[in-house]
């Protein structure tokens, strides 16, 4: 059975939509770190404003301050400008019954969607569509399709939608998780394969859905949730939003996030029974290598790339 349907943004309209969804409701939630993007974010909600208004009930922002400042910073001002219902969810302050202080953009997802479970207590959950978007996505690719085109897919059905997209750089997932995930066959991992950017950032399904789902702390949150909507049946949409570009990382940066992806989808495959590791074999918490330099010298390389795996909200709530 193929659970990954490739649907285009285009294949929405608006007015639709909003005649469809009627009493659901449409939450955008841009995840924030520091004041990096706090001019990307108000242009981003005034576009929602502008153009979203009937469709978007409200947007969230999941916001993290660097060094975790007492005050309100610079994105947080520029999005209350932009909009002065969007409401802010401090993640270094919310306290989660299972978590502790760990960072991370999985970790942060998380703590959002405690907040919301807390504040819609006692309603119908598949009710409210999330639709989690980055902030830093450049302003020539970012639009309302972004919304209309995943929105869309739950108010048609789906339990899961993930953006698909063209992006000149993309190394991880060209050289990294495509490979990676054709790499094992197995009848229940042939979908994987057809997500055309497994590692985007941009998705979307109700609050039960990802009251469902595991969370992992940082680099593994996106293979997570990815390869548990397959192997539990969940029907999933793959939302072609056409060009996409944001911030590009270090190569350093990139190193960390190939080994979270790696070591996300063996011990995902482990974990349900899908590979077994034999005699003193582990699957590792530490990136290590060796290098020459630039001033030729030989240097060791270690970084503990531990994450947390957070169970279901369902088991908390």
């Amino acid at each position: 059975m193929n659970r990954v349907e490739k649907i285009d943004c285009s294949e929405f309209n608006k007015d639709d939509l909003i005649k469809e969804k009627g009493c659901k409701k449409v939450f955008v939630v841009f995840s924030t770190f520091g004041e990096r993007e706090a001019d990307l974010i108000y242009d981003k909600i005034t576009l929602i404003r502008t153009k979203l208004a009937d469709l978007v009930d409200q947007i969230f922002l999941s916001h993290r301050r660097m060094d975790n400042f007492s005050k309100e910073d610079l994105t947080e001002q520029k999005a209350k400008a932009a909009d002065s219902k969007v409401e802010i969810i401090n993640c270094e302050r919310l306290a989660v019954s299972d978590m502790k202080e760990e960072k991370g953009k999985g970790a942060d997802m998380r703590r959002a969607l405690y907040y919301l479970n807390n504040k819609f207590k006692g309603q119908d959950l598949n009710n409210y569509i999330i639709v989690f978007l980055d902030a830093d996505v450049v302003p020539e690719h970012f639009g309302e399709h972004f919304i209309v085109g995943l929105a869309g897919a739950i108010l048609q059905g789906f339990d899961f939608a993930k953006a698909s997209f063209w992006r000149a750089m993309g190394r991880v997932k060209k050289f990294v998780a495509q490979p990676l995930f054709s790499l094992i066959e197995h009848p229940e991992l042939g979908d994987l394969s057809n997500l055309a950017y497994p590692l985007s950032g941009e998705v979307a399904g109700t609050l039960s859905f990802f009251n469902s789902v595991s969370f992992w702390q940082r680099y593994g949150v996106e293979t997570g949730i990815n390869l548990e909507a397959i192997l539990t049946g969940r029907k999933i949409a793959d939302v072609n939003l056409g060009l996409y570009d944001h911030e590009h990382q270090n190569e350093v940066n990139i190193q960390k996030m190939c080994f979270g992806i790696m070591r996300t989808y063996l011990l995902q495959l482990e974990h349900y029974g899908l590979i077994k590791l034999m005699g003193q074999a582990k699957i590792s918490d530490s990136l290590r290598f060796s290098q020459i330099d630039s001033a030729t010298q030989r240097e060791e390389i270690e970084f503990d790339l531990s994450e947390k795996k957070y169970q279901p909200l369902e088991s908390i709530l």
